[in-house]
């Protein structure tokens, strides 16, 4: 059927559901094939609901795209199929109508409240009272997660929020329920209302520290350096396939190579993964942005300087942006190129797969299913479905993130948002001037924000949200730390810090440190220098850059706190290195005894004593 027919049956489903005279042969959902005609993937008295590609992100296995209505206990199951059929036809009234995983998400929620309710003997929604209501959130607040703990306060509230949907959805079938809590609301049962909203507000997605990433992106980086060796090994191999040489030979061969076919394998993939390893580091997109890369994704633009600036397309699921552009580094375009070439022969056999099914109309449907697939740069072959060629699914990214992690000797288990966390941060630390791992590569965030958003209107707002976000954090955190009454600060701008910390009067309007310092932490202009933190906000200033790195330590502005001693001790121990040097000249000792003085200054307002000087010293 064509656009016109399919939206009209759609329609005459709707309708149907509304006065309560749906046919069982009503089509529900269906999928677009290549001529533009549409395929029936659901009617709505199927035992199962398959939702179309196109309402999922990439990288969703097909069996998270199913609603399996065999699950929901008998007496609720056409209600909830009368409801369904609404939220995915129209959704909810004032809201956006969902995408595959809301909808997926909400029937699992539903589907294990509809079988709590029968357990308790409660056969229809109109039963429902505020008492079973409560005892639902009690019996929610107990249950456990995948580790055996306690499920979250935010993932209680998504629990009791599917059933605030399903009494609206409900409204519209036979058997309507009553609000199941009249006098509060799911964000209040969950405890996410006043101070609660606040916590809930705070990052809890884990940043992955130094000592993983560090070895991690070096990893990825020294195979991308290996990218010849594994491709001509795999051509080596597929030459000797063609040429029809036995398995014997072709593991003899390689044998005396070093190499072995289940070796290369790994290498293949490995080095797959480390190129989606250097793209997560450098652009903080998600995995399932990740999936969405095609071929020809990379771009590069030139600013009035000739200043050459890195882009990445790809398409942005989560806030529906649809088609977007990141802000990336040359790596990432190096990554992009070696995973392009990487996953031509799949492509190829992808290709050939669509090519031969196109005699027969009846596999149309796979034809458009397989075509969405064709141009991904992240393929796999899935051998539980005989070898079917598609894009990688998150979870098996994921997979493949630890397995390479553990390659590299790294015990870390990965979260599929701990990457756009860990580049938020990186990218905040590196527009307050304070990061010295991965700097090169993040070198353009310590431009203005607002100018690098203004470079393209297809850009990811969100991502600059989180990146500022993270750098009023930091800036907060590093300003709480200041107002601890024990905090020790040298430079000529701690004077003034510790006057105002020691004034009662001036904190007795605040709950505590931490709130003050959110209070202040807009008013104040940070920049990290290296060896210090500098308020200026007049610019001009050069502390910690070049040749005379000192210079801060006797600077107005400057605060020094003891995350930069180790700079400091390291500056001394080359200072005093340099004074034993004859070939330097009167101005050469006279600036390394001045040097030697700033830094016993700024080292013993930092609590160094002699001992400890002569012990850097040596």
């Amino acid at each position: 059927m064509n656009t016109t027919e399919f939206r009209a049956e759609q329609l005459k489903a709707l309708h149907a559901v509304q006065a309560g005279t749906i046919n069982p042969n009503d089509v529900v959902t269906g999928m677009r094939l290549e001529d533009g005609s549409y395929y029936v993937l659901s009617r709505y008295g199927d035992d199962v609901w398959i939702l179309p590609d196109i309402l999922f992100s990439a990288g969703i296995k097909d069996n998270q795209k199913k609603l399996n209505f065999l699950r929901v206990p008998e007496s609720f199951r056409e209600t909830l199929r009368s409801c369904m059929a609404h939220y995915i036809l129209i959704g909810i009234e004032g809201r956006s109508r969902p995408r595959g995983g809301t909808v997926r998400k909400f029937f699992e929620r539903v589907t294990s409240f509809l079988t709590w309710l029968h357990d308790q003997c409660i056969t229809r929604l109109s039963e429902i009272t505020p008492l079973s209501g409560h005892h639902y959130v009690d019996f929610c607040k107990g249950l456990k997660n995948r580790k055996r703990e306690p499920i979250v306060r935010s993932s209680l509230m998504q629990h009791l929020v599917a059933v605030e949907n399903l009494h609206i959805l409900s409204q519209h079938s036979d058997d309507p329920m009553q609000h199941p809590w009249p006098e509060s609301s799911a964000s209040h049962l969950a405890g996410l209302t006043g101070q609660g909203r606040h916590e809930f507000q705070e990052a809890r997605t884990e940043i992955i520290t130094d000592d993983i990433l560090g070895p991690l992106f070096q990893s990825a980086v020294e195979w991308l350096d290996r990218v010849e060796e594994v491709v001509s090994l795999r051509a080596q191999v597929d030459e000797w396939k063609s040429e029809e040489k036995s398995y014997v030979f072709i593991a003899t061969s390689l044998k005396k190579l070093g190499w072995s076919l289940r070796e290369i394998r790994t290498a293949e993939q490995h080095l797959q993964t480390a190129c989606m390893c250097i793209i997560l580091i450098t652009s903080g997109i998600r995995v399932s942005e990740l999936c969405s890369l095609e071929n020809q994704c990379s771009f590069k633009t030139l600013d009035e300087e000739g200043e050459p600036f890195y882009w990445m397309r790809g398409i942005s699921y989560k806030t529906g942006v649809g088609a977007c552009e990141w802000l990336v580094a040359e790596i990432t375009h190096r990554a992009l190129a070696v995973a392009e070439r990487m996953v031509r022969p799949l492509q190829a056999q992808l290709e050939q797969c669509i090519f031969d099914r196109q005699s027969d109309y009846s596999k149309a449907p796979d034809i458009a299913k397989l075509s969405g697939h064709a141009h991904r740069l992240f393929l796999a072959s899935k051998k539980k479905q005989n070898n079917q060629i598609g894009t990688l699914s998150i979870n098996s990214v994921i997979i493949r993130l630890n397995m390479f992690a553990a390659q590299c000797g790294l015990e870390w288990h990965f979260a599929p948002h701990q990457f756009r966390r860990t580049f938020a941060v990186y990218a905040a630390h590196s527009a307050l001037g304070d990061l010295r791992y991965l700097r090169d590569h993040f070198k353009h965030w310590s431009l203005d924000m607002t100018i690098l958003y203004a470079m393209s209107r297809l850009q990811d707002a969100e991502l600059y949200d989180s990146v500022g976000l993270a750098a009023l954090s930091i800036k907060t955190d590093l300003l709480e730390h200041w107002l601890e009454p024990d905090a020790i600060l040298v430079g000529g701008a701690a004077e003034p810090i510790r006057a105002f910390r020691t004034k009662n009067e001036a904190l007795v309007t605040k709950k505590d440190r931490a709130e003050m310092a959110k209070t202040i932490s807009p008013l104040v202009h940070l920049r990290a220098t290296g060896v210090a933190w500098c308020t200026a906000d007049t610019g001009g200033c050069n502390g910690g850059q070049g040749v005379e790195k000192t210079r801060c330590a006797d600077c107005g502005n400057a605060v020094i706190d003891e995350s930069r001693k180790p700079m400091w001790q390291g500056i001394y121990a080359q200072q005093v290195e340099l004074r034993d040097l004859t070939d330097i000249g009167p101005g050469g000792n006279e600036r390394v005894e001045r040097d030697i003085q700033r830094c016993e200054i700024v080292l013993k307002g930092l609590g160094a004593t002699e001992e400890d000087l002569a012990y850097v010293a040596t």
